[in-house]
């Protein structure tokens, strides 16, 4: 494919639910969010039909998202199908991690490419705060095993200070340089990102 400024895009992002465990601050506002209803969510054979003719335009690499992607039911099987269309080249996932240890052999052996993780801090009570779960350690545990895990791992941070956030605890403030070092630590790629424009996102 060939956009209007003559940049050949083969790169596709396909969001399979709305749903996640998680609550966090910057993408979840206080009072909630209201969910599509679930006719209205792809269904598989949709996800399927829509890589195939976007294959065919001239996409190789699909990323699926969420929400938090591992809440649907069938994400292995997804995969698999995905990876069988002809013309694309790499499947990834973008998740939160927290119910990625129990899906992983399964994710591995349908295709899945590489994942990326989103975690902000490594500081269990300001995880907690960020997210409303005490998950840190799902996490990092599935971090510390990625010289195991049989595709490459990436981290994606949302650049934000969260300094006296509700709680009035302050971040550590060697928290960010923490983060990074975990690209010393295990053999990933840590990445900063920009913070979306909803939920918290939205007084920056």
């Amino acid at each position: 494919m060939i956009d209007r400024c003559g940049r050949t895009i083969d790169y596709l992002r396909i969001s399979v639910t709305d749903r996640c465990n998680l609550r966090c601050i910057y993408c979840m506002p206080e009072n909630g969010v209201k969910l599509v209803e679930r006719s209205q969510i792809l269904r598989e054979e949709e996800i399927i039909r829509i890589s195939r003719v976007m294959a065919q335009l001239g996409i190789t690499r699909i990323k699926l998202t969420g929400g938090e992607p591992l809440v649907h039911v069938r994400m292995p099987e997804l995969v698999c199908q995905i990876k069988e269309i002809p013309g694309i080249k790499k499947v990834t996932l973008t998740t939160n991690g927290t119910l990625l240890k129990e899906q992983m052999k399964e994710l591995a052996e349908a295709g899945l490419d590489a994942v990326n993780i989103s975690l902000d801090t490594l500081d269990p009570g300001l995880y907690e705060t960020i997210t409303g779960a005490d998950a840190l350690d799902k996490v990092l545990g599935i971090i510390s095993r990625a010289d195991r895990l049989p595709i490459p791992v990436k981290v994606n941070a949302v650049s934000i200070d969260f300094d006296n956030w509700k709680d009035g605890k302050e971040r550590d403030k060697n928290g960010w340089r923490a983060m990074a070092a975990l690209a010393e630590q295990y053999p990933v790629d840590v990445r900063f990102i920009e913070m979306m424009p909803i939920g918290y996102g939205k007084q920056f």
